[in-house]
């Protein structure tokens, strides 16, 4: 379990007492590279057997930690953060439940904290357990951990995600990512 040296009154974060009515609930945190921001998954929760769930909250400048984004409504987070090496882009990955069918996508949403601006990428199939890999600036590949003996890594249907491609969208409407996958 991670934990951080930034001094910020996470208690006060929405959700954050569900640790009171629910077992085992747990936070990480990942300090986002060349940057003085802070990701964090908190109240993560065993939602379905291997299944674990929480909510986003990115806090910026570490001696006076301000509330950057934080997302509890309408979607989850997978505890999987990565970062690209100049720390402009995260890339993380949401579970979001449709209201009508129950269907599930998890698509790769990506956060441009330098522009205030996201995108995503759609993946099938579903996947928690994957990795995102920087090939250089704008590029990037999506791979999956193997579960066989083999120790080469499969590549998870070969999807490479490409920054400089992709529709982005102002971070004020995030919260409409559910009807936008």
């Amino acid at each position: 379990m991670l934990t951080t040296d930034w001094v910020f009154d996470f208690t006060a974060l929405p959700r954050w007492d569900n640790r009171k009515r629910i077992p085992y609930v747990y936070d990480e945190y990942y300090d986002i590279p060349n940057s003085d921001m802070l990701c964090c998954i908190y109240s993560i929760a065993e939602v379905s057997m291997g299944s674990y769930l929480g909510f986003l909250a990115i806090l910026k400048n570490k001696h006076a930690p301000t509330l950057f984004l934080n997302i509890t409504e309408e979607f989850c987070f997978f505890n999987s953060v990565t970062a690209s090496k100049d720390g402009r882009y995260l890339f993380l990955q949401p579970s979001i439940r449709n209201k009508d069918d129950g269907a599930i996508k998890r698509p790769i949403l990506i956060i441009d904290i330098f522009e205030n601006k996201f995108a995503f990428v759609s993946i099938d199939p579903l996947k928690s357990d994957y990795k995102i890999v920087e090939s250089d600036r704008f590029n990037f590949r999506v791979e999956t951990e193997n579960h066989s003996m083999d120790a080469q890594p499969d590549v998870f249907c070969e999807t490479k995600v490409r920054t400089d491609c992709l529709n982005w969208y102002d971070l004020y409407k995030l919260k409409s990512l559910p009807q936008m996958v």
